[in-house]
């Protein structure tokens, strides 16, 4: 039973272009999840079974287990599982079903203990459906995060005070620059409702409202590099840059938030903008994510 200490519902579902029965099929195997999930993985895929996932490229931390636990399996291709967060069992609901000839696959997480706020679970989702759809639909994952160097709650001044990050994508330099300028595709990859893009140094760049992210442009090379300052709610201003730089006949898509005064500011940072730079690469490469985040929680 939910109460003040808790969290509401987590929900997220994505859209693959492969048949149910093969989502199904690859979903419970092992060496599929070697390439989305974590780095080691033990599978024991049945009611009171479970998935146990490794690595440092695994969803877990010393505050979140390394074990989802199948509670049930129903022949509706439903399937409920337990996952420890903070010492608490959650539970979550992953449903596979036919659209089309494709799958939707959703997730539906929660409550979970209110300690977890600053672990951004959403986007943790977000990204481990991306790297699902990457693995089935491009042969590998979009962007595998690094959780051996995340602690949220732990944080200490030794830690980083800015992110960087990249992504390879199989395309010129042209489109990612597009997708992150261009303000119709921005609606649909970063769902801004009425984007304001004014592409030239000093020019208004938003995303959904004033003081939720991107300000104005405070760098603009076409194709090849832009600069942006970033404010989000009462944080100090920052900047993001954000390189598009050719790789053969491909791009690497280099990230750098900076300008934060202290490590705890980045709490959240990392795991979002990981999650932004998979959905890049979904969009570049497929013409779409396929991701809709339903419901949220207030971060």
């Amino acid at each position: 039973m939910s109460d003040a200490t808790e969290l509401p519902v987590i929900q997220i579902r994505i859209r693959i272009q492969r048949p149910l029965e093969e989502v199904w099929e690859l979903f419970m195997d092992p060496i599929t999840m070697l390439q989305w999930l974590g780095n080691e993985i033990s599978s024991d895929f049945h009611e009171g079974g479970g998935i146990t996932f490794r690595g440092k490229n695994a969803p877990t931390t010393p505050e979140i287990g390394d074990r989802w636990i199948i509670k049930k399996i129903r022949e509706d291709n439903v399937i409920l599982f337990s996952w420890e967060i903070f010492g608490v069992e959650t539970l979550f609901v992953i449903r596979f079903r036919e659209i089309g000839p494709g799958t939707v696959m959703e997730v539906k997480h929660g409550p979970v203990p209110a300690a977890a706020r600053d672990y951004h679970l959403p986007e943790h989702w977000t990204l481990l459906l991306a790297n699902f759809k990457a693995v089935l639909e491009l042969g590998g994952a979009a962007l595998r995060f690094d959780y051996s160097k995340y602690h949220p709650t732990r944080i200490t001044h030794y830690d980083s005070k800015d992110v960087r990050l990249s992504v390879l994508i199989r395309a010129p330099p042209s489109l990612p620059f597009d997708v992150w300028t261009n303000p119709e595709k921005l609606k649909h990859f970063i769902r801004a409702e009425n984007p304001v893009v004014d592409d030239r140094y000093g020019g208004l760049y938003t995303w959904w409202a004033e003081g939720m992210g991107p300000v104005v442009f405070t760098k603009m090379e076409p194709d090849s590099e832009i600069e942006f300052s970033w404010v989000y709610q009462d944080e100090p201003e920052t900047r993001v840059n954000v390189r598009f730089e050719p790789v053969d006949d491909d791009t690497l898509v280099a990230l750098h938030h900076y300008g934060f005064q202290k490590p705890e500011d980045v709490v959240g940072y990392h795991i979002g903008w990981a999650s932004i730079l998979a959905e890049l690469k979904l969009v570049c490469e497929l013409g779409e994510s396929g991701i809709e985040r339903i419901s949220d929680w207030e971060i």
